[in-house]
């Protein structure tokens, strides 16, 4: 497994869940409204937020992201999955109305067997990263939590309940304020949501967010959806397990859009589209 700093890595086994800083090297790169402008025009031209996906910046902070959070000597001891992500809400929409508004629904990114080791060290971590000028706050949008602590179920994959998640709610929850290009990095079994923009009691903007998982040892992440009968299907273009994703030119990375979409198409209306799996390339 890589090698967490120790401050992140007591964090994340104790309560499940960290907040970090932005990398030093995000300080002065860009201004703080860059890819809230590009997501505007995005949307005016009818196209969701997942083709942010496409720009050679989205990748950059990526890995600025992973560099500050892991080290760069470690960064060979890792793999980024391909379940990259954008996240945009809108002001005056519903969850549920649009594509790429938050997912309100309580729930793991993966079961606790899925990335944990024999140690009960995780091998996987989810990473969020917002990218709009006010970052995630109470009202805007902010990600929530259950800590470790606080989940029966945590460290029972086997039981009924530790996919049985609807009973928590904000009050079960720690709301996680994350600044811009800051990150939260919580373990994939934690029970969590995103937020949704309250206009009533925000004056910042919606929040929009970068959000991917991290594979930190051998073992595959097992989101549920992957393919793995043959080993071509592993290691190939179309496998879930993707080291540097942001390579492979164009095609490459409308694929990681089309994945993006799909992995959340039954929360996402209309979508997708009669062959819209087919015409991206991807696996049946």
């Amino acid at each position: 497994m890589a090698l967490l700093p120790s401050h992140l890595l007591q964090h994340i086994t104790s309560q499940g869940y960290h907040v970090l800083p932005p990398p030093p090297r995000r300080s002065k790169q860009q201004s703080s409204t860059v890819f809230s402008s590009t997501l505007e025009a995005l949307a005016k031209a009818g196209w969701p937020p997942q083709f942010l996906l496409m720009y050679n910046e989205t990748w950059e902070l990526l890995k600025d992201a992973v560099h500050g959070m892991i080290g760069d000597d470690e960064c060979d001891n890792f793999y980024i999955e391909s379940d990259v992500n954008i996240w945009s809400l809108q002001r005056n929409s519903p969850p549920g109305t649009y594509i790429g508004g938050n997912f309100i629904k309580p729930h793991r990114d993966m079961v606790y067997h899925a990335c944990h080791d024999e140690d009960d060290q995780p091998t996987s971590l989810s990473v969020w990263i917002p990218l709009n000028p006010s970052g995630a706050t109470n009202h805007n949008g902010c990600m929530r939590i259950v800590p470790i602590e606080q989940d029966d179920f945590f460290y029972s994959p086997e039981h009924p309940n530790h996919s049985k998640n609807s009973k928590y709610t904000d009050t079960d929850a720690e709301k996680l304020n994350v600044t811009q290009f800051g990150a939260a990095v919580w373990d994939p079994t934690c029970v969590h949501w995103g937020g949704s923009y309250e206009a009533d009691k925000s004056e910042d903007e919606p929040r929009s967010s970068l959000a991917f998982t991290i594979r930190l040892g051998k073992k595959a992440a097992d989101f549920g959806t992957c393919s793995t009968s043959t080993s071509e299907q592993q290691t190939g273009t179309e496998a879930c397990l993707v080291k540097n994703c942001d390579k492979g030119g164009p095609k490459r990375r409308l694929q990681v859009v089309a994945k993006s979409l799909l992995s959340y198409s039954h929360h996402f209306p209309g979508f997708p589209m009669e062959g819209f799996r087919e015409n991206m390339g991807l696996l049946p």
